[in-house]
């Protein structure tokens, strides 16, 4: 990515687009950074280029502290438990959990990835070559090149 410093306005250029990011406002133009508030990879890389820990930019609603504080009390969705009442035959009703249906087929072993991964250079996603001929495009199974 190449960076430029506009006032303080960053613009990062990545391989097909140009980003403007205002780190103080908290905006980007690719709106990722506006909508998650939390910084996108443009900001993350305008942050490194002033040398600046790019955790700062996150908002508030998101840190460790404000779900600890929103969360500090316990919650008690009836009301007060010493004031509940229960009905005398509740060792017998029973909430089954629902009928599914058993997915056919092997489970996935890997996880799925993220918009922003797709086509990060190194990644399977870049490119497929044939692992026989070293040619993009098909896999060894149809290579029709001969063997040798």
């Amino acid at each position: 990515m190449c960076i430029k410093l506009i006032k303080i306005e960053f613009e990062v250029k990545d391989e097909t687009m140009k980003y403007v990011v205002d780190l103080e406002k908290r905006h980007c133009t690719c709106n990722i950074f506006d909508i998650d508030k939390i910084p996108c990879i443009h900001a993350i890389a305008a942050a490194k280029y002033i040398k600046r820990d790019e955790n700062r930019y996150v908002n508030t609603s998101h840190l460790t502290e404000t779900w600890a504080k929103a969360y500090a009390e316990n919650i008690h969705p009836g009301g007060e438990l010493s004031t509940s009442t229960y009905p005398a035959n509740i060792d017998e009703l029973s909430s089954p959990p629902p009928a599914t249906k058993e997915r056919s087929g092997r489970p996935p072993t890997k996880r799925k990835r993220s918009v922003g991964e797709f086509g990060v250079p190194g990644s399977k996603s870049q490119s497929h070559k044939c692992s026989r001929c070293g040619i993009g495009g098909h896999n060894k199974i149809t290579c029709k090149r001969p063997i040798g």
